[in-house]
């Protein structure tokens, strides 16, 4: 856990460093592809942590030009103490959003991640589930190519953030 903070705060301090001018006229368009790793916190009694990475592509332009649909793929990681029983969980699913910008460098983004939970235990059975989850969040761009961003969703991490890169 501390390699990631510390790989992630050594990407953050070099593109604040890094002269690079952002010359894209709109953060997320048709055709651009996203990969970010984000850690959360599930609210709750004990206040767990979740980790997940994802995968979005631009599928199409919608009804403006500041307004794109992007669909992808993500997975996560939350693990549990249940009493003297260890719960881990697995998560796998499909991403699709709608991003639009309302000022330079920032996408505002909402979308849904039907996917599946599988869940193994120490003792008890292991078991997978179908779940529905919904998310909003924002993304700010330190430079073309590195995002910051903060995430609510109804998921595991309940509220998130993290870096993405687009390319």
């Amino acid at each position: 856990m501390n390699r990631l903070i510390f790989i992630s705060l050594l990407l953050i301090a070099f593109s604040s460093t890094a002269n690079a001018q952002f010359d894209d006229l709109y953060t997320f368009e048709q055709g651009n592809s996203l990969i970010g790793l984000n850690m959360g916190v599930k609210l709750g009694n004990d206040n767990k942590t979740a980790v997940s990475a994802f995968y979005e592509y631009g599928l199409s332009k919608l009804f403006r030009d500041e307004c794109t649909l992007g669909g992808g793929v993500f997975g996560g990681y939350y693990k549990e103490l249940l009493g003297a029983e260890v719960q881990k969980i697995y998560i796998i699913g499909v991403r699709l959003n709608v991003h639009y910008q309302f000022f330079d460098r920032f996408d505002t983004y909402a979308g849904i991640d039907p996917n599946f939970n599988i869940q193994t235990f120490k003792k008890d059975k292991d078991s997978a589930q179908f779940a529905l989850y919904f998310h909003v969040g924002g993304r700010y761009y330190l430079t073309n190519w590195l995002g910051v961003f903060a995430e609510a969703s109804t998921g595991y991490n309940n509220f998130s953030g993290g870096i993405s890169i687009r390319f």
